[in-house]
């Protein structure tokens, strides 16, 4: 299938499913009370994780699956927190209240907190083993969101073991399932990884550009701490690419939303950026006390001795060469204490860190020694990673899952003939794609233009009356419904004019209904013709009609009614070519007042001025009773 292809399918197959926001941690079938508590709680757990811990921890211990639960939900909880040893035990308690009968979502979903946690812990490759376990398992069950989420952590294990090849290619797969099963999380989680590896990568630009779309989806979802992780790799990004103010920024803004919700582990990664951030802009006046009061924090070994490295060439620009020694001493002796960290950057920085601090105190041959040994161990490096990024793309492809990267592998083999026919087929695929896409959208857009003009057309003729084509009543009420609400917020006035055509129904019984039906066309037209800008007329009615006049005063609304009344009195009704029925009205107006503001009120005070026009003899107008 080719991305043309892969588009469409999107386009087609997404839009009839739900929007996604994480997978599912609750088990179907949980008991009570343990289900109505926990399943309170598992919104809690992705929106404000901070809140969620301290209420997981509150409530008593469970038996079993619900057990398994509650640790499940508080490793959720505490996995952004960085809290690794409350996510190490609760993870341990969940899989030890685990049964043979306990819920797939349970056992797959701790199964990949623990391949985080193992990761974490510097062991890589054991991680990347149940974490590709899980994601399989959770796939054999249909948990789709739970295995993409195991891939995703698989991506950012591999990242953190240097392996950007195959994390990459792992990611991609992640990204595109989530984008087809329009999951939000799983789509940001993949976005923010990417902006990682690629900043590992120093790929700048698409580091910084897929950290931003990860701060929009979590945003979007309402997901405060997640979108601080994105913040933190976005301003490491821009800290990385020399962008130094956007980063104190985007640093500035995840240390905002970690101190306000009394995150220490946040507190110590916004010092830790802000240090190191300071200290590459050569302000060491300004990073050494933050990179002081982030190594007093107590955070991960492996940043604090990147802040040592940077407070090393700090006071060794400061003429202190003995607490310049002694940081890079403390440095290399952590680096040293982690073994996945051997011959990775952050081990090879060190010599660049002691060239550094070498050249800074003046020992010029000793700094040219440490930048020489720096300079070889990353040529090493970097021809390793040639080595391993297409030793990994050659193992990635053959089990790829997709037949698209099959079929990529198995074409590189062929001859230019046969690439030349699969280029040849692909550009058909392609065309015969946008020529459905195209005729498809076609279809679509007549359809909904057809509908929308019969919908129109429906609506008009649904506020119209049939025999006189003015408005209706329910038409010409919900007008007037809007319009006194509007007064009511003080807009000024507005008034109505119910007219009566006299003695209608002796027009009926002297010249017969048809002849009636053409007297109250021929009245509705006439009334018509003398309405002014944005008055409305309805039949309300048999023989009864109403003008709405909007900003209309009781003044005002009499000159319309009297100009209604001798319009009506010289009308003549021609009939059956000779006959000529003339006609009279009587006429009853309202106008809104502090105890007329509602619709069935002004209508009620016109209805009562109509009454007493007809009692005075038909023929005038009346004005209502004031209010």
């Amino acid at each position: 299938m080719n991305v043309l292809c892969r588009l469409l399918a999107a386009v087609f197959l997404a839009s009839p499913l739900p929007a996604l926001s994480q997978p599912p941690l609750l088990p179907p079938g949980l008991a009570e009370p343990a289900s109505s508590q926990l399943r309170n709680l598992e919104p809690l757990v992705w929106s404000d994780p901070w809140t969620a811990r301290q209420r997981l921890k509150d409530l008593p211990v469970f038996e079993g699956e619900a057990e398994a639960t509650r640790q499940l939900l508080l490793a959720q909880a505490v996995l952004y927190l960085y809290r690794d040893d409350e996510l190490a035990a609760a993870v341990e308690a969940g899989l030890a209240a685990l049964d043979t009968n306990s819920s797939p979502i349970v056992r797959f979903q701790l199964a990949n907190l623990d391949g985080i946690q193992i990761a974490r812990s510097g062991d890589f490759l054991r991680a990347a083993s149940l974490l590709t376990q899980s994601a399989d398992g959770a796939r054999a069950e249909g948990l789709a969101s739970t295995a993409l989420y195991a891939i995703a952590e698989l991506a950012w294990a591999y990242a953190r073991a240097g392996d950007y090849e195959t994390a990459l290619l792992v990611l991609q797969d992640t990204a595109e399932e989530a984008l087809l099963a329009q999951d939000t999380f799983l789509k940001a989680l993949a976005d923010e990884t990417y902006g990682v590896i690629y900043t590992y990568l120093d790929e700048f630009d698409p580091a910084i550009t897929y950290s931003r779309q990860a701060i929009e989806g979590y945003a979007a979802l309402g997901y405060r701490l997640n979108e601080a992780e994105a913040l933190f790799g976005l301003a490491t990004a821009y800290r990385y690419a020399g962008e130094r103010e956007p980063a104190v920024e985007a640093f500035r803004r995840y240390q905002s939303i970690m101190v306000s919700n009394n995150d220490e582990a946040g507190r110590f990664s916004a010092l830790y950026g802000l240090g190191m951030t300071q200290a590459e802009l050569g302000t060491c006046a300004a990073a050494l006390p933050l990179i002081q009061e982030a190594l007093d924090a107590d955070g991960p070994p492996d940043y604090d001795a990147e802040l040592l490295k940077r407070a090393a060439v700090c006071h060794a620009r400061a003429g202190d060469a003995t607490a310049a020694r002694n940081a890079l001493t403390r440095s290399r002796s952590i680096i040293e204490g982690i073994p996945a960290l051997e011959v990775t950057r952050w081990a090879i920085d060190l010599d660049k860190a002691e060239s550094d601090v070498d050249a800074a105190l003046g020992d010029y041959e000793r700094a040219y020694r440490a930048l020489l040994r720096y300079h070889e161990a990353e040529l090493a490096l970097q021809r390793k990673n040639a080595s391993e990024q297409r030793q990994s793309r050659r193992t990635a492809l053959e089990n790829d899952r997709q037949a698209l990267q099959i079929e990529l592998l198995q074409e590189q083999a062929r001859v230019r003939s046969l690439e030349v026919e699969r280029q040849q087929r692909e550009q058909r695929n392609e065309r015969l794609g946008f020529l459905l896409l195209v005729v498809g959208l076609a279809l679509v857009a007549a359809i909904v233009l057809w509908r929308l003009r019969d919908l129109r057309k429906f609506r008009e003729l649904s506020n119209r009356d049939d025999l006189t084509a003015v408005a209706n009543r329910r038409c010409i009420f919900e007008q007037l419904q809007a319009l006194v609400t509007g007064l009511a917020e003080g807009r000024g006035d507005a008034s109505i004019v119910l007219i009566d055509v006299d003695d209608f129904k002796a027009i009926n019984d002297r010249y017969g209904h048809p002849a009636g039906d053409q007297v109250l066309q021929s009245t509705a037209q006439a009334l018509s013709e003398i309405l002014r800008p944005g008055d409305e007329i309805a039949r309300v009615g048999g023989e009864e009609f109403l003008l709405v006049l909007p900003r209309t005063d009781l003044r005002g609304a009499e000159g319309v009614a009297k100009r209604a009344r001798e319009t009506l009195e010289a009308l003549r009704v021609t009939i059956d070519g000779n006959r000529v029925i003339m006609i009279t009205a009587s006429i009853g107006i309202a106008t809104t007042a502090p105890r007329r503001d509602t619709v069935d009120a002004l209508y009620a005070a016109a209805d009562e001025a109509l009454y007493r026009a007809k009692a005075a003899g038909k023929n005038r107008v009346e004005l209502a009773a004031t209010a």
